[in-house]
């Protein structure tokens, strides 16, 4: 007999998808160069994963696993963690705080169910253009201050760690405001190696972006520039800075005294590496690059539940703002448009036509540079906390039949 109505099944036995949670425990003897774990021994417990907090004597507080490095020299698994510390001599560390996204238990021999039908539900609330991170100006590499604003709330997981949740997983976008000054006046070429000087302007980093547009007349020459030209400014002080290429070459000059330019200020683009958790609790990361231009976002392509921590590598000579998209993670994974069975949205009758839909990325392992493991989805009109969006989405045996993995339903592991 069948367990439900739609199942088509020739035999018994009872199947669900792997979405439990489970607590993954070790206890390890180990050294910690820098931010590298060295595992000698594994005493007990389940094997070492991404996410898993680390904790011994000598051990920097709320160090996790950030990524797996394989074996050394030696034959020794080594694993990157998210703090320094220096444990020169093996010492007892306890691993713990993983959920572990077991495959769900096989059937008994039958045919069924070959596929279920999974009915998404919600309604997302509006976006926010920095309700992540309020306005702030790197000026230097460190953490972003975090803060929740509309539609964030700062919950406490249950490994103590602090995070900002989101209504439902969706985009984050990290915005470029204008620069501290929109233009360089007073400009003089002074030497032969893109060497220029200009009136005194504080705010201006090293890796910042000028755009030189008009018609070159006056005196001195920067080999190569065409109107226009953008550049970015390097060795830089309060008066003088020196001009290279978008791609870090150097640039000829003649010394003089230009006229008939106009001098545009960019940004410093910075790699900027968001961590945080997904629905089902597992660790997540994306580095992205912020742009170049003022008053730019640039978009992460995975769907966020919970952010912990916003990295800047570097000064970016502008302020920066963090908020969500329009963009909403995928509840289980979808590798082609073609499953997705119907999406109705906002009280209409009919196949919603999506802004944007983008396939899980079965990229294995992810990495912070990948994809969403599920996909994500863009309706057709802002959410704003009345729509509703409703997908049913056509689940294969992979990812609910009798021989299902956590893989096939919820995507590869996140990293």
């Amino acid at each position: 007999m069948p367990l439900f109505s739609d199942d088509i099944f020739l035999g018994s036995g009872a199947t669900y998808m792997g979405t439990g949670n489970q607590a993954a425990t070790s206890v390890i003897t180990g050294t910690i160069s820098s931010t590298t774990l060295t595992v000698q021994t594994v005493q007990s417990g389940d094997p070492l994963v991404v996410g898993q907090y680390v904790s011994g004597s000598g051990v920097t507080a709320n160090s996790y696993i950030t990524a797996s490095l394989g074996l050394n020299s030696s034959g020794l698994n080594q694993y990157t963690l998210s703090q320094s510390s220096t444990v020169s001599s093996a010492v007892v560390m306890y691993a713990s705080g993983n959920a572990l996204l077991g495959d769900p238990s096989p059937m008994s021999l039958g045919v069924g169910p070959l596929g279920r039908v999974y009915v998404w539900d919600t309604i997302p609330q509006a976006k926010g253009a920095a309700n992540v991170a309020a306005s702030q100006t790197p000026a230097a590499a460190g953490n972003l201050t975090l803060t929740a604003g509309t539609n964030v709330t700062s919950q406490t997981r249950s490994d103590g760690t602090t995070v900002l949740q989101l209504d439902v997983p969706r985009g984050l976008r990290i915005t470029t405001a204008t620069a501290a000054a929109s233009t360089l006046s007073g400009v003089a070429i002074t030497g032969t190696g893109g060497q220029i000087s200009y009136t005194s302007q504080t705010g201006l980093v090293s890796g910042q972006y000028l755009t030189i547009s008009g018609t070159y007349g006056g005196t001195g020459s920067i080999t190569g520039y065409t109107n226009p030209t953008t550049y970015i400014l390097t060795a830089v002080t309060a008066t003088t800075a020196t001009l290279t290429t978008t791609a870090g070459a150097a640039v000829v000059t003649t010394a003089g005294t230009p006229t008939g330019l106009t001098y545009t200020l960019g940004v410093a683009p910075q790699v900027a590496t968001i961590s945080g958790y997904d629905y089902y609790g597992q660790a997540m990361t994306q580095a992205i690059t912020t742009s170049s231009s003022v008053s730019t976002a640039v978009n992460t392509t995975k769907a966020f539940y919970q952010v912990s921590s916003i990295s800047i590598a570097g000064a970016t000579g502008t302020a920066l703002t963090v908020g969500t998209t329009d963009v909403l993670g995928m509840p289980v994974r979808v590798i082609d448009g073609s499953y997705i069975v119907n999406a109705g949205y906002n009280n209409t009758v009919g196949f919603d036509s999506p802004t944007a839909f983008v396939k899980a990325d079965m990229t294995n392992p992810a990495t912070s540079s990948t994809g969403d493991v599920r996909g994500t989805y863009n309706p057709s009109s802002a959410p704003d906390g009345t729509k509703r969006l409703v997908v049913a989405i056509a689940v294969p045996a992979i990812g609910s039949g009798p021989n299902s993995t956590r893989q096939g339903s919820l995507g590869v592991t996140q990293a």
